[in-house]
């Protein structure tokens, strides 16, 4: 997760392009977050803050945003500033590693995001922990939403289409390791089953799992056409998950 510290702002350029991906992107996130209004959120692995600004336009009561790359985090407080005022006050960042067994907010939020989590987790290890840090602070009740890797990604059938529309592809290293190459800018990243997913979820006391499939949105449809060989071998998905009551 630290290769955000190499060339972190590569990244940053890319995910602030409008492209009909950020289409599917934004859409069935959000359809699936639904209204924050007045929630308290905990944006884990925040990056440069794109989404956590995002929920604080939404309405959201309070954001803290962490990431474990401090060029990430950086670049999120430069964001967060205007003619050296903060844009939003009720907005914070942090850099806290998202397997940190110690790190315990004082309050659990109401809501914890996550885009791109997950595929960063190097084991099964790595991925347990992650679910546990989500729900640590987390009140019961409470709901996690992530965008991550789909567990059905074929990657032997990644189209080169990709490329040229997404402005990103994969390269294969040694599975369940990928590269995700954004120009010159590469992160290792790691493809995890269903089962291996919601095994660490339950065990991390959520139930009510859902994975959501990438949609465009009603106004869109003009791209189906171009973009159907992505929706029948989509890399990306939505997990939902909710936080036992109990």
């Amino acid at each position: 997760m630290t290769d955000y510290d190499k060339r972190g702002d590569i990244n940053s350029r890319w995910s602030i392009k409008e492209t009909p991906y950020s289409v599917l992107e934004w859409h069935m996130f959000l359809q699936v977050l639904g209204p924050v209004a007045g929630q308290r959120i905990l944006d884990v692995a925040c990056g440069d803050g794109r989404l956590s600004r995002g929920l604080m336009d939404l309405g959201a009561q309070s954001v803290l945003g962490t990431d474990i790359s401090e060029e990430m985090i950086a670049a999120a407080n430069d964001r967060n500033r205007a003619d050296g005022a903060m844009h939003f006050d009720t907005l914070e960042y942090q850099v806290v590693d998202a397997r940190n067994p110690a790190f315990t907010l004082p309050e659990p939020v109401d809501l914890v995001t996550a885009m791109y989590l997950f595929h960063y987790a190097s084991s099964v290890d790595d991925l347990n922990a992650m679910c546990r840090f989500v729900s640590r602070n987390l009140k019961p009740g409470g709901r996690f939403v992530c965008y991550t890797i789909s567990p059905d990604y074929d990657f032997k059938w990644q189209d080169p289409r990709m490329e040229e529309m997404f402005g990103f592809h994969y390269a294969p290293v040694d599975p369940p390791e990928y590269q995700l190459v954004i120009g010159d800018f590469e992160a290792s990243i790691w493809h995890w089953s269903r089962q291996v997913h919601e095994a660490g979820l339950r065990a991390a006391a959520f139930d009510e799992i859902a994975w959501h499939a990438l949609a465009l949105p009603v106004e869109r449809q003009d791209l189906a056409a171009s973009l159907q060989w992505y929706l029948d071998n989509p890399s990306l998905i939505v997990l939902s998950a909710r936080k036992s009551a109990g």
